[in-house]
């Protein structure tokens, strides 16, 4: 894959692709072609070029607000530890009206001025620190948009930009002669992880395995009592924005996607970490 940047011809003045960029075009292209873990991939992606978040998006381009399927990787909290995913497209408000006819491989860029009229977006914008978002189109059909989104709680290294569309043409190439599955594999492979591993421990019991913040864990408590939210808005004296943010931080922390998901988790038994007997006769 080196060979294919070494051999371009770059104008007069410009910089040459760095290492890194090259790097995460292989890996992905690999991942794309089924020899190596999709999220592995992402994973690799955002600790090369210091991406917050790495995702694969599909984006549903006859939905106004951009409903999208996206596997996502986040890189862990600086402070908490605790890895927030960013499992929402920013693509469909980026790329606009210009989605139908922007070309395979083009690279979009966004910032907190291009959510202004998206609460929600924004609010995800800001309570990860994000400053900028990279968005490469890899493919289009059936009404549906495919992305590799990058987001950034930094700004964006002198030069890194000037060469992304050369990348994303690449990537582009590789993802329409990408192994079939591999999107959902990977999908259920990190659900398969989340369940396993949240469910050790009670999400309300002292040891706080999901390190709820003390506003978070009274919304569990109340929800799992059966409060409603307009309860939980009158019993915590916060408006319903309030709520939405601890909600989403919830979701974020326990893995979970939607408010009845999170009720039947809360109210859910703990599993045992040893296996059953039923399990060891399923392993090999």
């Amino acid at each position: 894959m080196s060979n294919l940047f070494s051999a371009r011809n770059y104008a007069s003045g410009a910089r040459a692709p760095s290492s890194d960029l090259i790097q995460v075009t292989e890996v992905l292209c690999q991942a794309f072609l089924g020899s190596h873990p999709l999220l592995d991939a992402l994973r690799h992606t955002a600790q090369l070029i210091g991406a917050d978040f790495a995702s694969i998006s599909r984006v549903d381009m006859r939905c106004e607000s951009g409903r999208a399927k996206v596997l996502s990787f986040g890189a862990p909290c600086q402070l908490s530890n605790i890895t927030h995913n960013v499992d929402v497209s920013f693509a469909k408000v980026i790329c606009g009206n210009n989605l139908p006819s922007a070309k395979l491989g083009s690279v979009w860029f966004g910032c907190l001025d291009d959510f202004e009229d998206n609460e929600a977006l924004t609010d995800i914008f800001q309570s990860n620190r994000l400053t900028q978002s990279v968005i490469i189109l890899l493919d289009r059909k059936n009404e549906n948009a495919d992305f590799l989104e990058l987001h950034f709680g930094h700004q964006l290294p002198y030069g890194f930009d000037d060469h992304l569309s050369l990348f994303g043409v690449v990537l582009s190439d590789c993802w329409n002669k990408r192994a079939l599955g591999q999107v959902l594999e990977a999908k259920l492979s990190k659900m398969r992880g989340k369940v396993a591993q949240r469910r050790l421990k009670d999400v309300l019991s002292l040891e706080n395995p999901c390190q709820l913040s003390r506003a978070e864990f009274r919304v569990c408590s109340l929800l799992a009592r059966g409060l409603n939210n307009k309860a939980l808005l009158f019993e915590l004296s916060i408006s319903i924005s309030t709520l939405r943010t601890h909600l989403r931080n919830i979701y974020a922390k326990t893995g979970v996607s939607t408010q009845p998901e999170l009720i039947h988790y809360l109210l859910s038994p703990a599993i045992s970490s040893q296996p059953t007997s039923s399990d060891r006769a399923y392993v090999a």
